[in-house]
Formats: structure tokens, sequence, C-alpha cells
């Protein structure tokens, strides 16, 4: 395995985490990019908009079954090969997107650019772990985390911009140019990285988990939407549940299942995945909260919610450069704990918001709201992975990138849901906002029990606290 060296230049050091942050962008992007333009492709393929939703949850389902894979397809054939045939497989899939004339059509096309983006995130997340040192994971992070938080912000955007001045298709044929540098960057710049012998892969265990994570995913993109009868969406959950332990059966009696479950035996590991699912699930709600909330409370129109919301992720991307400086300073433990009670209480003073509310007032506020987000995703991202050995990161990847999915999904799917109860059948009112902010902003707090048992020198191999503090 190769490793970015102090010696190679600079752009070296910095290209290969740009290049996985390209493809971070264009998934980031695409999971956002066609929200405007639903009604505009419903009235294309003669079909009502909330059966559109379908293009939405096929590309998330897609996601929730292939990225257990990931990890070995990358041992087995390489990670910079599936790496760059996975941005093929999504660009080729963001074509056929555009030249679909019919649902179905559109549908069978998500799914191959899910099954790109299941390869493409994780492994890309692979391929910076197993490139740079420990010690220099939290500045890689940095670069390939930003373009990711950038795309859903844009998404609506670019979108509705595209949207009114040309068509549609243009949504998806703008990843083409995106991934065909994307590619030649990769082939060009990314190293070989490849265990010297492939584990067996466990077909049975796919098949469990995939049947799982499927019906779970399709059961939060329903949560609150009235798709499905009340009886139906509780039987879906209890049905993921009762497969997903099944598996956790199962892959007790293997030797290599396709989702290692033991990795959840390392303390830094399982926090970062926990109790970093439980705050990434409140962080995924506010750029789904915000836009209705400036739109149906306040009367915004698209473009004016944009602009303000697009400062939240201005503000991530002023604290990038720092993270590292703040765990090294203070070490994960006192950042995440502190942050946790910091965002969940900006969360919460979203509630206090009114029509009167001056713009700029709200624009700053979700300015520091990236910038303590920021803090949290970059340094989860970094502490995952501090104490996984170099073989076991293919399982690691796989995990947390599962996991991330199902959070952020889980985050939407709780807020609408909670609107949807405390509207009934009547208009979201600005006092359902106001109460669901606080809802999530006790689940976020509660993910400080799980931040609490780090020890205060976890993760010193990526953050340097300990050699710092002695």
């Amino acid at each position: 395995m190769e490793a970015v060296s102090p010696e190679q230049p600079k752009f070296v050091s910095r290209i290969v985490p740009l290049v996985v942050a390209g493809a971070f962008f264009m998934d980031g992007l695409d999971s956002s990019i066609i929200s405007t333009s639903l009604p505009q492709m419903a009235n294309s393929f003669g079909v009502s908009p909330p059966q559109m939703s379908a293009a939405i949850t096929s590309y998330l389902i897609s996601l929730a079954i292939f990225i257990p894979i990931s990890g070995w397809i990358a041992d087995r054939f390489g990670a910079r090969q599936v790496f760059c045939a996975a941005i093929v497989f999504f660009t080729l899939g963001s074509v056929l997107c555009g030249l679909s004339n019919t649902l179905s059509a559109l549908v069978l096309s998500r799914i191959v650019q899910g099954f790109g983006g299941a390869m493409m995130t994780p492994v890309g997340r692979l391929i910076l772990t197993r490139t740079f040192p420990k010690d220099q994971l939290m500045k890689a992070m940095g670069y390939y985390m930003l373009p990711g938080m950038i795309g859903p912000t844009m998404g609506p955007l670019v979108g509705g911009f595209i949207t009114t001045n040309f068509t549609w298709h243009w949504n998806f044929f703008i990843n083409v140019p995106i991934g065909a540098l994307g590619i030649i960057l990769g082939l060009r710049y990314i190293p070989e990285i490849r265990l010297a012998q492939s584990t067996k892969f466990d077909l049975p265990g796919f098949l469990i988990v995939a049947c799982g994570m499927g019906t779970a995913q399709f059961a939060i993109e329903n949560l609150g939407r009235h798709t499905l009868d009340n009886s139906i969406e509780a039987g879906l959950i209890g049905l993921a549940v009762a497969i997903l332990v099944a598996y956790g059966i199962y892959a007790r009696t293997r030797p290599n299942p396709v989702l290692e479950l033991k990795m959840f035996q390392s303390r830094t590991f399982s926090v970062a995945v926990l109790a970093g699912s439980v705050i990434r699930a409140g962080i995924a709600t506010i750029p789904f909260l915000m836009p209705l909330l400036l739109q149906v409370g306040f009367g915004l129109n698209p473009f004016q919610s944009g602009l303000i919301t697009f400062l939240n992720t201005a503000g991530a991307m002023s604290m990038r450069a720092w993270v590292r400086h703040l765990v090294r300073r203070f070490g994960f433990r006192a950042v995440f704990v502190s942050g946790v009670f910091l965002l969940s209480g900006l969360m919460a003073g979203f509630a206090l918001f009114e029509p009167s509310t001056p713009r700029v007032l709200i624009a700053a506020y979700l300015f520091c709201f990236g910038v303590l987000r920021s803090a949290q995703m970059i340094g989860m991202s970094a502490l995952a992975y501090s104490d996984v050995r170099d073989e076991d990161m293919s399982k690691a990847t796989s995990i947390f990138a599962l996991a991330q999915r199902l959070s952020q999904s889980l985050g939407v799917g709780i807020s609408a849901t909670l609107l949807t109860l405390l509207s009934g059948d009547g208009p979201i009112a600005l006092v359902d906002f106001k109460i669901v902010f606080v809802a999530i902003a006790l689940l976020m707090a509660s993910s400080a029990i799980g931040f609490r048992r780090l020890k205060p020198e976890d993760g010193w191999q990526v953050s340097g606290y300990k050699s710092a503090a002695g």
C-alpha cells in the first residue's frame, strides 16, 4: 500500500482528497438537485408529483443495499479501480436519467446511479484512510468533506436555475464533465490500494443485509408522507428491525461477514458511529426544515430561502482549517461533548425565529450553526478510524458510510413525521416548526451520553492531543 509522503509534491497530497471530494460533491448535489424539478419532471412523464418520489427513494434504497459490499469489492479489485469504475457507473446512470422518457426508465437509471454512489463514497473514504498517515487524516478529511456539505445545499439552487432556464434533463447531464475529470485524475494520481488476500464474499449475509437495509430505507423515506397506511409503515419498520437482528445473530457465526459487527468492540469506532449517528440525524434536519420554515412560515421564495440557508454551508467551510487545531488542543472528547450542547442549544434557538426576525440575523445564526456542525462532522469522521487497523479499514468504511446514510434519512424522516402529526389535516403552522426544533434539539443532546464514554486521550494518533499535553 502506498502512502503520501512528505517528500512528494504538495499538490499530490492535496489532489487525492480533492478527487475524492469531487465524487462526494456529485453525490451530494445529486441527492437534492432534482427536488425543485419534480413538478416539471412529473408533467414530462405524465404522472402526478407525489409519484415522482420514486425517483428519490429508488436512489436511496440502491445506496442502502450496495454500500455494505463496497469494502469487499475494493479489497478484491483494488480501491483505485473500484473508485473510478464507481464514477463511471454514477456518470452513466446520470446520462440514462437525463435520457429517460418514462418514470420506470428513470427509476431504473437511478438504481444504476445508486450503485455507483454506493461504491464511490465509502471507497473514496477508504482511499483517504489508507493513503494518509493517521496524523494527517484530519487535514485530508477536511478537504473531502467540504464539497459533500456544499452539494446538498447548492442542489435546490442549481436545480431551480437549470430547470427554469433550460430543462430538467440538464440536472443529470451536469455530472458528465465532473465525472470525466474525476476518472482522469483518479487513474493518474490515486495510488494502488489492495489487500494481499481478499476474503470470500459472504453472499447470504449480503442478501440478509440488503433486505434489511432496503426495507429500512423504504420505511424511513415514507415517514410522515401519508403514502402508506400507518399499519403498513409500522409493519415495515418492524420487519426491518427483525431482519437486521437476524443478521446480527448470523454474523456472530461467520468468520468474515459482509458487515463485521466486531468493529463495534472498538470504543472510538462505536462512539463515532452510534453517538455520531444521533447528532448527524439532528444536523441533517436543517437542510430540510429551514427551507420549509423560510418559505411556508415566513413567505420567502425558493431563491431567497436558498441564499439564506447557504450560509450554513459557508460556516462549515470557514471551520474546516481549524478543526484539527481544536482537537489537538482539547482532544476529541472535550470537543464533542461541548459541541453537542452548543449545537443542541442552537437547534432549540431556531424556535425563537419569527417572520419579523431580521434576515441578516437568521443568516448569521445559520453561519454559526455551520461552524459548529463542521467541527463535529469532520472530527467524527477522523475519530472513527483512529484505532482501526489497516486491514480492517474497508470493513470500517462500509459500516460508517451506511450509518451515515441511514442517520441522515432518519433525521429527515423523523422531522417530517413530527410536522405531519402536529399539523394534522391543516396547513403547517409556525408553532409546529418551533416544537419540532425543540424535539430535535433534545435528540441531539442525548448523543452526549455516548461521547462521554470517550477517554480524554482517545484518538490521539489522529488529533495529536496526547503528545501535545505531554
